[in-house]
């Protein structure tokens, strides 16, 4: 049986598969788990993904036009070139657990309480982007935009290397911890000796 015949797919695991391809179209996955797949350029349109877990997988530049994704987890994943904002706004939740996060859009998404921990996020974008009371525990940034977020309550106490200008987002209530939050001061424009 081809293991991505489109479909529904309720309970199923899928193992080791290298999939580019665009077979899947419409098809819905509901507590599904997918571990050590590929899956390159793989065409994600109208797919709804619901409570299903990636695991040690890679995910480099899917189309994600009109994709569902709720209650869905990355755990040890690679993420590369993933547009998140084409995906259906509603019902979004996500998670992410030890993961490359690496040229990605989440810009304009509702993450509230999202957990982003232990990744490494490079260049991404987080514009205009609701935040609030997101956890990056353990996590590290590179090249990463901050711009018109909501991040209040969000917690970056143990993240490193972050690049938030307090002026250009809104940071009430986030928790961030000495020397990281220095950078802070970067984006008032004075300097410190």
């Amino acid at each position: 049986m081809d293991p991505f015949k489109p479909g529904v797919h309720t309970h199923e695991s899928f193992h080791d598969l290298k999939v580019s391809s665009d077979g899947l179209k419409g098809s819905t996955f509901t507590n599904c788990t997918f571990t050590q797949c590929q899956f390159h350029g793989m065409d994600f349109t109208g797919v709804n993904l619901t409570d299903c877990v990636f695991d040690h997988c890679e995910v480099t530049s899917p189309k994600l036009i009109n994709t569902t994704i709720h209650g869905t987890t990355f755990k040890e994943c690679k993420l590369l070139g993933a547009d998140f904002t084409r995906c259906n706004s509603h019902l979004f939740t996500i998670a992410f657990s030890d993961c490359l996060i690496d040229t990605c859009n989440f810009s304009s998404l509702k993450l509230y309480r999202t957990p982003f921990h232990n990744c490494t996020i490079r260049e991404t974008r987080f514009v205009s982007t609701i935040l609030t009371e997101a956890d990056f525990d353990r996590s590290e940034f590179s090249n990463t935009i901050f711009h018109q977020c909501n991040l209040q309550k969000a917690n970056f106490h143990t993240a490193r290397h972050y690049a938030i200008d307090p002026t250009a987002n809104d940071i009430k209530g986030a928790k961030f911890s000495l020397p990281e939050a220095m950078s802070l001061l970067s984006g008032l424009g004075i300097e410190l000796k």
